[in-house]
């Protein structure tokens, strides 16, 4: 809310601002939350006393435990100690570079920060005008905090990552599931490798997965207390979510199901008040944190709440084209989503893993022959298409469950035919299925979109705990013991594996690729596409740090880069997302541009794209040029 005021204000850049008004608006929520509204429900108690009392009771059960118990959690434990020192180095002393931020979400951040406003602006990537705008004054404000460091754009993800380990205990708690078995569970997440490959991203994911949880606990939370404020909280998180990405329209129908659950079970006095007042919450906050993000402004701009026809048709519904195509291939992307489930995602960073895994496919590909189910060789409503021998840039870039997926969920999913199986299972069952189905029909399959799979795992875990809980995997039975021991093990080394090995940040060097450490800024931002990395870097030697530089680019090309360590250059896109070429500006002293955008004359410097290299390319780069205009 700061930055929607801020932005009307067209002092989006002001630091001071924006050190002043969010303590403003938290007096505001406080004094709302505080009102007599929820008078009668309000309970004084301190994070800190919650906090200790859960280490104490957890310091309890560990001292009374089994010595297999005991060495399983130690070995979580010691694991997780080590990946966290790792997330949080990364975190601190490392440069974002994710693809999306460098053509978009960060890249977007400076231009509003330039134009003092988050106000219609056409980029060259489609997303810097058309993504909802929320997110990026949670991004903007540690940097802005912390003078400017664009490590801290990662703080909210890092964040997110400790939301969703708290909130599924949480939720856990809220179910009734026994100490020892939500403790675990919820354990589970922190060693999720897209989880811990997005906790040192600016990939925005993870946060949503964060406030998914959240709503859901919110919700558990009014079913068990009937307190009117978490009807308030959990539409506040919806709200925030929704205006964070519409992504999130994939949880939709799996938060309606959960919302039958809840209010199915409620009194029936109750009934109209707490329906009453969730419409009014809807109001409140829809209004005030959802509506300002850019719907709206998408709809007035190109007729349409996502954006222009050409983004609709590459990445929604639309490119599925007929309701009986949309079935067909809709239904094959289901199936594509779960066969990238079933790998060791993690695990697959070690070679001998990844040589099992491709043994593995050929059943695979059997099945798909056998069925004649067209999964590799059908490419239609596919952005890149679907391969049995996943690469290693989706293995490694954006993993998704690994084996956590194969020794509990699926164990856990087949366990729900037992007859003695709560019926709220069977709720979360069927808002994780409807969850895989949103990814598979509402978009074209992409690998890449394994990362949404994250708030898919929101309605696993409770699936997982009935399981684990009604199999007393936690008794002092034989086949119990061996389980925990080989199950910590493997969880372990998939969390270890994912983040010492994986290569767009390497912690630890290697004779092929060095740390990202050891890597200079430019190489760093650029490693996942080191063809250009050389003409980057001639870039950053030939211009001075205030000039203002007009850019003829593509869609795809890394602008964030180009703003300059200190963050201090001025850039003017002139081939902003299909508008065509512009003029020139008179301000303008570079200009930087690409040979397929703006012809080459006499003068222009040649900065150096490599197209001889081919390894760790996706993308080619284009042929960059240098022009001094003054």
């Amino acid at each position: 809310m700061t930055g929607y005021i801020l932005s009307e204000l067209t002092i989006w850049d002001s630091t001071v601002a924006w050190s002043i008004l969010p303590f403003l608006l938290a007096i505001c929520f406080h004094n709302f939350f505080t009102s007599n509204l929820f008078q009668k429900e309000h309970t004084s108690i301190s994070s800190f006393k919650v906090t200790g009392r859960a280490i104490q009771r957890l310091h309890e059960v560990y001292i009374g435990s089994s010595k297999t118990e005991k060495a399983s959690f130690s070995i979580l434990l010691i694991s997780f100690l080590l990946i966290h020192s790792i997330q949080l180095s990364l975190t601190y002393y490392t440069p974002p570079n994710e693809w999306d931020s460098m053509t978009g979400h960060l890249n977007r951040i400076f231009y509003f920060l330039q134009n003092g406003s988050f106000k219609h602006f056409i980029g060259t990537n489609w997303n810097i005008d058309t993504y909802p705008k929320a997110f990026s004054s949670i991004q903007v404000y540690p940097f802005l905090m912390s003078n400017w460091n664009e490590h801290f754009f990662k703080l909210p993800n890092m964040s997110a990552y400790w939301i969703l380990f708290i909130g599924s205990y949480g939720v856990l708690k809220r179910l009734l599931v026994p100490f020892v078995t939500r403790i675990f569970c919820s354990s589970l997440l922190l060693f999720i490798p897209i989880a811990i490959i997005q906790s040192t991203s600016t990939d925005t994911d993870i946060v949503l997965a964060a406030y998914l949880i959240s709503i859901v606990y919110f919700l558990f939370s009014f079913r068990q207390t009937q307190k009117t404020i978490y009807i308030y909280l959990s539409v506040l998180a919806f709200s925030i979510a929704l205006s964070h990405k519409i992504t999130f329209v994939f949880s939709f129908i799996p938060l309606a199901i959960i919302l039958i659950y809840i209010f199915i079970n409620l009194k029936s006095q109750n009934w109209k008040y707490q329906i009453k007042h969730t419409f009014l919450a809807g109001i409140i906050f829809l209004s005030t944190i959802t509506m300002p993000t850019g719907y709206l402004s998408n709809y007035v701009n190109y007729g349409h709440p996502i954006g222009p026809k050409t983004a609709t048709q590459h990445q929604s519904i639309e490119r599925a084209g007929n309701l009986y195509n949309l079935m067909e291939h809709g239904t094959r992307n289901l199936i594509r989503y779960q066969f990238d489930l079933l790998n060791l995602d993690g695990l697959r960073n070690i070679d001998f893993v990844e040589k099992s895994q491709k043994k593995i496919k050929v059943y695979f590909l059997r099945i798909d022959q056998k069925f004649n189910l067209g999964l590799e060789n059908e490419t239609s409503f596919t952005i890149i298409p679907f391969s049995f021998n996943r690469r290693l840039e989706f293995y490694n870039g954006t993993p998704i469950y690994g084996i956590i997926f194969i020794i509990f969920c699926i164990p856990s999913l087949l366990y729900l035919r037992k007859r003695n199986t709560k019926r709220i299972y069977y709720y979360f069952f069927a808002a994780y299925i409807f969850h895989l189905i949103a990814l598979a029909y509402t978009a074209a399959y992409d690998p890449w979109k394994g990362r949404y799979m994250l708030s898919t795992l929101v309605f696993i875990i409770p699936i997982i705990a009935n399981w684990l809980n009604k199999k007393q995997l936690f008794q002092k039975n034989q086949g119990g013991k061996i389980f925990l021991i080989l199950s910590s093990i493997l969880i372990s080394l998939t969390g270890l594996a994912t983040i010492l090995l994986h290569l767009r940040a390497l912690p630890f060097g290697n004779s092929v690729k060095p740390s990202i450490f050891n890597l200079t800024r430019i190489e760093a931002l650029t490693i996942s596409r080191p063809d250009i990395s050389q003409a980057y870097t001639n870039f950053e030697n030939l211009v001075p740090e205030n000039a203002t530089v007009a850019l003829g680019t593509v869609n795809d090309d890394y602008e964030y880069p180009l703003w300059g360590p200190n963050f201090s250059r001025k850039l003017i896109p002139i081939n902003p997302f299909e508008q065509g070429l512009q003029k020139i500006p008179k301000e303008a002293d570079y200009l930087f541009f690409a040979k397929s955008v703006i012809k080459v004359q006499s003068g222009d410097i040649r900065l150096g794209t490599n197209f001889n290299m081919s390894e760790g390319v996706i993308v080619r780069g284009e042929d960059y040029y240098l022009r001094k205009l003054k």
